[in-house]
């Protein structure tokens, strides 16, 4: 009888145990003003990851007309902080336009990008404004999606930083 209930205690512990485990750790929210490496993507469609030395990470990702990209747990800040400045490093080889959304591959951009052809053969960093009524607030997943009229590569992407600050920032 003090065996079958001592099994019985430590089967008990035993549950209470692994209910009070917390589930998988979800991914850390990255900071407002934090510099988002193109290389720590959470979940892409289509897009190349490059070795590059020139890159900030050491890596850059490649897109063409239809790829995406996903940072999740992104700090978009309150409402008034998230009105300063993306900033980023990038190039690009043609023509099309990279836009960014929250949440969905599909929801409406907050910001698209028109980035200017004319090579890769070093990395421009550019910075747009981010509008109050369109910047979502808060933690959100971030989806870079690409378009384009030509099948091939035309965008590479290094990094982005969102930024408070009430003019552009200096190149």
């Amino acid at each position: 009888m003090l065996i079958r209930s001592l099994s019985a205690i430590a089967g008990a512990a035993l549950l209470t145990l692994i209910a009070a485990a917390p589930a998988s750790a979800a991914s850390a929210t990255r900071p407002f003003a934090s510099l988002i490496e193109a290389e720590s993507f959470d979940a892409t469609h289509g897009i190349r990851v490059l070795a590059d030395p020139a890159a900030s990470g050491g890596h850059a990702v490649a897109f063409s007309a239809g790829d995406w990209i996903r940072f999740d747990s992104i700090d978009f800040g309150t409402y008034g902080q998230a009105s300063g400045y993306a900033t980023w490093r990038s190039c690009a080889t043609g023509p099309g336009t990279i836009e960014l959304r929250a949440d969905s591959p599909a929801a409406t951009p907050f910001l698209t990008l028109y980035p200017a052809g004319g090579g890769c053969t070093q990395w421009y960093q550019s910075s747009l404004r981010l509008g109050l009524a369109t910047t979502p607030t808060g933690v959100h997943a971030l989806y870079m999606s690409a378009s384009s009229d030509t099948p091939c590569e035309f965008y590479r992407f290094d990094s982005l930083q969102l930024i408070k600050q009430t003019s552009p920032p200096i190149p």
